[in-house]
């Protein structure tokens, strides 16, 4: 798909010297404007749209917390083979179990005071008013600790250890046992790399609307040097910003996938929009 263009622009002039013939001809040097020798671009053209891309897993997962806390173990490493729901990190629970325990006193102390004032109060009918306000606005105290309670336990249920979402491949692991990790820190990529796509980085807003689910593309694979036939299989429902210029991502699949394709593999693509 790459091509290089050399123009190679000579002139030679001799000037004799006039009259006494004294003097040497001058040469005037030989100019050479030269291309880009690395390769160019591909153009788009009336029948094709041409583009970067990169070479991309059919999944992955950048894994995090939601809270704080503080690494007690970390069960796989890069190159491991995980499935969904397999524990990864472990983190410290005596934080998170704290906070339970204290969700649930608050919710024992306003069960007292409930208690306490049903028992002491003797009626709730028309004529108790004020004293059954106080009773419903202890039920509502004992119900707010109670959802409390519930949440501090789904916290703990969630946060005391990462699990994971897709199968696949461990990618890479940022964190070790001791450290702390704070609330949306990348920890861990996963990626499903059975399978791999194109995913195009730079397609205008411009050229988008003329590319359709199914049309055939060209896929040069910088890596290899060679050229794959492929096609489109999905268009970004929601732009992205490439150096202040809006552009969409197209995912193009490869009609036979060569040994040795890996993530972030550099690509260029040219979509046939005359299908």
């Amino acid at each position: 798909m790459k091509k290089v263009f050399v123009v190679l622009l000579s002139s030679l002039a001799l000037i004799l010297a006039a009259c006494s013939g004294a003097g040497a001809p001058e040469v005037v040097p030989t100019v050479v404007l030269e291309g880009n020798s690395s390769g160019t671009q591909p153009q788009s053209s009336a029948d094709s749209i041409a583009a970067s891309a990169i070479v991309v897993p059919l999944q992955d997962a950048n894994l995090s917390f939601t809270t704080i806390g503080r690494v007690t173990s970390v069960n796989v490493e890069a190159g491991d083979k995980v499935n969904v729901g397999d524990v990864l990190v472990q983190l410290d629970t005596s934080i998170l179990e704290a906070r339970v325990r204290e969700a649930e006193a608050n919710l024992a102390y306003a069960e007292i005071q409930l208690k306490y004032l049903v028992r002491n109060v003797g009626c709730r009918g028309e004529g108790c008013a004020p004293s059954y306000k106080h009773i419903e606005v202890a039920e509502n105290d004992v119900a707010k600790a109670q959802a409390l309670v519930d949440s501090a336990k789904a916290v703990l249920a969630a946060q005391s250890h990462l699990t994971a979402p897709i199968a696949g491949t461990v990618v890479s692991v940022d964190i070790a046992p001791y450290e702390t990790v704070s609330p949306g820190q990348v920890v861990m990529v996963i990626g499903d790399l059975s399978k791999y796509h194109i995913e195009t980085t730079d397609l205008s807003e411009r050229d988008v609307n003329k590319v359709k689910i199914g049309q055939t593309a060209t896929v040069f694979i910088e890596a290899f040097g060679e050229e794959y036939e492929g096609k489109v299989v999905d268009i970004a429902r929601i732009s992205s910003e490439l150096g202040g210029d809006v552009v969409y991502k197209v995912t193009i699949d490869l009609a036979r996938q060569p040994a040795g394709l890996l993530w972030g593999m550099s690509a260029d693509v040219e979509i046939n929009i005359g299908d």
